[in-house]
């Protein structure tokens, strides 16, 4: 990464996130620019970690593991799984200056101010970022990320590393928040209805599952998000520039590029590929998720004001569904008798939100069917995130999800050109697309 101050850091991160007019207040004159309160900056911040959870990463992790299809120009490219070092550039960039480095801002100056719960608002969403980056890339710049004063060619940390980095992250931001609303600093970007401390567990049950830690996933997750209307979700539109980015992307910016044409959610959703529970209920999932094109064999996004992907729907950054079949799985692979129950607490939550038939697990707690069950139902049901891509490289494809080409899903991201020409830290041999990152090896 290039050598850069704060300051400069902000000024491109306002500049660069395609959704910036969700920042409140951020209106005074940039010529008369001297500082901004870490108030503001935690919304550039924020930004940074919504653009990595449901912008173009999303998108390429949703054709990966065959939920989507690429349907046109670059976007057929990428679904032959072609693509290049520059592709991911914007990924990068967004997620070290637009995030981290607003993150790590916002917490220095919060502290300075005494402002505790801000600066741990602050490293959940740092390390939120870092995690996902690291699961996405493997080896990531960490310990001497965004440090400027030091280093323009910070060196490369080892992924497990950076994972256990996350947690210590985290743990330091679940004592700064205490027992803050998670309300509090969301402004109109994110909303939930549980506290910052479980989001914080929540993030930290996710990322011992990535590390396949499974007891500490177990007991994070039950410290985690205990209701759907704890669920943290991005917030949404119809001004320009804070839509939803699904939609942005599919209506406003790149029509015809992304579809579901054939793809392996579609066939599990209409019928065409068994599911592991026989679930009447998914006919109406289908019809959120999708809209088939008359007189067509094309499927799209059902970006229509009642689909999921709806100019204001909002996008989950962790879930209250996520964080249970984090518990259920957790638990099925220790033995802790709550799979079932945790299981089937999606199930019917499911059930009430499409009032239809989810039918709950007849299988046995602790079983492989069981476990095939949840991961399939995660799949599912995080439609359009990162997560189920992590999933079903960790599990070595065990869902058996068909490549859209060949007979391996990817693997991983490949590093940015940016940082490729700019750090000689970043690993050699490059790996492949289809190189596994350490933890999944």
């Amino acid at each position: 990464m290039k050598k850069i101050n704060y300051l400069l850091i902000l000024f491109v991160s306002i500049a660069v996130i395609s959704c910036e007019s969700y920042t409140e207040d951020l209106n005074t004159n940039p010529n008369e620019f001297s500082s901004a309160p870490p108030e503001l900056i935690i919304g550039q911040a924020q930004l940074g970690w919504m653009h990595l959870a449901t912008s173009n990463g999303a998108r390429y992790a949703g054709i990966f593991m065959n939920q989507f299809s690429g349907e046109d120009r670059q976007y057929n490219v990428v679904n032959q799984y072609s693509t290049t070092a520059g592709d991911y550039d914007d990924l990068w960039e967004n997620a070290y200056v637009s995030g981290i480095a607003q993150a790590k801002l916002t917490e220095k100056l919060a502290l300075a101010n005494g402002n505790a719960k801000l600066a741990g608002i602050a490293q959940i969403c740092e390390a939120a970022i870092y995690g996902e980056m690291t699961t996405l890339f493997g080896d990531i710049p960490f310990t001497e990320a965004i440090d400027p004063d030091n280093t323009s060619t910070p060196k490369y940390d080892a992924q497990a590393d950076v994972l256990s980095g996350v947690q210590t992250i985290l743990d330091n931001a679940i004592t700064n928040v205490s027992n803050a609303p998670g309300s509090l600093y969301g402004g109109n970007r994110l909303s939930t209805g549980t506290t910052w401390a479980k989001i914080a567990y929540s993030l930290k049950a996710r990322y011992y599952l990535i590390a396949k830690d499974y007891t500490k996933a177990l007991a994070n997750a039950k410290k985690g998000i205990s209701d759907s209307a704890g669920s943290l979700m991005t917030q949404h539109t119809s001004s320009s520039d804070t839509e939803n980015l699904y939609f942005q992307f599919t209506v406003d910016e790149r029509d015809g590029y992304l579809g579901a044409t054939n793809s392996h959610l579609v066939k599990l959703l209409n019928g065409t590929t068994a599911r592991a529970i026989t679930t009447p209920g998914d006919s109406d999932r289908y019809a959120h998720y999708f809209n088939p094109i008359a007189g067509t064999d094309n499927i799209i996004l059902n970006v229509t004001n009642t689909g999921y992907f709806a100019e204001t729907a909002p996008m989950n950054m962790i879930s209250y569904e996520e964080v249970k079949l984090i518990e259920a799985e957790a638990a099925n692979r220790i033995g802790d008798g709550s799979d079932v129950t945790a299981f089937n607490a999606v199930r019917t939550h499911l059930a009430a939100e499409y009032n239809a038939s989810f039918p709950l697990t007849a299988s046995a707690s602790g079983s492989t069917a069981l476990l095939t069950e949840i991961l399939e139902e995660k799949y599912i049901t995080l439609i359009g995130e990162l997560q189920p891509f992590h999933d079903v490289r960790r599990t070595n494809n065990m869902l058996n999800i068909p490549p859209k080409t060949g007979t391996t899903i990817p693997q991983r991201f490949i590093y940015p050109q940016i940082e490729i020409d700019a750090n000689p830290n970043t690993p050699s041999p490059l790996p492949t697309l289809f190189d596994k990152t350490p933890i999944n090896n």
